[in-house]
């Protein structure tokens, strides 16, 4: 009997932390999409072209950037008078990439395309709505983060994709993102970090970006505007097709 009285106090003990974790969880995504400027007006935001800057060691190469609800998108850097376009379309990602030698779209690998994938639905808010969405957010706890104190979740998404947030406490604002990603072959750590928020269509959107992999820094990129809800046709993602050279027709 007494046995059975402890093993009721921890199954209902362990009850009170499960659902004390849940509310904490969505009280956090609450407060974050109240202080982004709501749900509602997060969820209105179907499209969304950004210009900007890309910054590394000197180089600075204008970046434009084109996403469309749920999951497209394209990217065109000049790097020295040459574009790269990098795209994913909803099933397929593509490149041009003219240091590879050739200005003509390719498939990207299938690695490629995943990591290309995970970046798609920048429209598409995650954590708002998350259960909705099948993803899932846990509360793995409170850290410093370079002398602030953050909540720090753990979002798996409906893919099985796995990320890491950092939110600030005083505000629910998201300073830094990691996840662990495959490029040739190899799992790299993969961190961005978030500032200089600005009101974009009623919503705070990063006009400053920082990326690292494995803790050395990839680049950072200023974002000089945000262009919401314009018309964006589903063609301008998907990949040229490609003309056949004359002796190849023959």
């Amino acid at each position: 009997m007494k046995k059975f009285f402890v093993i009721m106090i921890a199954v209902v003990l362990f009850g009170m932390w499960t659902w004390t974790q849940a509310q904490t969880v969505d009280e956090i995504v609450q407060k974050y999409a109240k202080a982004m400027g709501g749900a509602d007006k997060i969820e209105a935001i179907k499209t969304l072209k950004l210009e900007g800057k890309f910054m590394r060691q000197g180089m600075e190469a204008p970046l434009t950037m084109w996403a469309k609800h749920p999951n497209m998108i394209k990217m065109e850097i000049d790097i020295g008078g040459q574009k790269m376009i990098t795209a994913y379309d909803g099933k397929t990602g593509w490149m041009i990439n003219p240091f590879s030698g050739s200005t003509e779209p390719s498939e990207m690998s299938k690695e490629q395309t995943e990591n290309m994938s995970g970046s798609a639905d920048m429209v598409n808010d995650p954590l708002v709505d998350y259960k909705k969405k099948g993803h899932k957010i846990e509360l793995i706890g409170k850290e410093d983060m370079e002398g602030t104190e953050v909540f720090k979740l753990k979002l798996t998404k409906k893919n099985n994709k796995v990320s890491t947030l950092y939110l600030d406490t005083e505000n629910c604002i998201i300073l830094k993102t990691s996840e662990t990603r495959k490029m040739a072959g190899q799992e790299i750590k993969n961190d961005v970090l978030f500032g200089d928020y600005k009101p974009v269509a009623g919503v705070m959107m990063p006009h400053s970006l920082e990326t690292y992999a494995n803790d050395q820094s990839i680049g950072a990129l200023t974002i000089d505007s945000f262009e919401p809800n314009i018309k964006l046709e589903d063609d301008l993602f998907k990949m040229p097709k490609v003309e056949k050279k004359e002796e190849e027709k023959k």
